[in-house]
């Protein structure tokens, strides 16, 4: 499933990730940001698929991180496909 290539394609790469600990703060919030998009890709997927009519809201991790102009820019595209190609 796409979930599942989604989820290994996440763990690779975690896997390349440094384990130098001067740089385990930014590992980190790599990491997590990482994991915000991935969860923001699988929303948008399933928008794209679906027929789910309560305004298209698929719970997401929060956006922490991601600057407002550019989370501005992803909601004005109407069409769920240019979302997942932008992500």
């Amino acid at each position: 499933t796409a979930r599942g290539e989604w989820f290994n394609a996440y763990s690779s790469l975690l896997s390349f990730c440094t384990t130098a600990q001067e740089k385990a703060d930014q590992v980190e919030a790599f990491q997590h940001q990482l994991a915000r998009f991935m969860s923001l890709l699988f929303c948008c997927a399933l928008q794209t698929i679906t027929d789910y009519e309560c305004g298209d809201s698929f719970p997401t991790l929060d956006t922490q991180g991601i600057d407002t102009k550019s989370l501005t820019f992803l909601i004005g595209k109407r069409d769920p496909n240019q979302r997942m190609e932008i992500l």
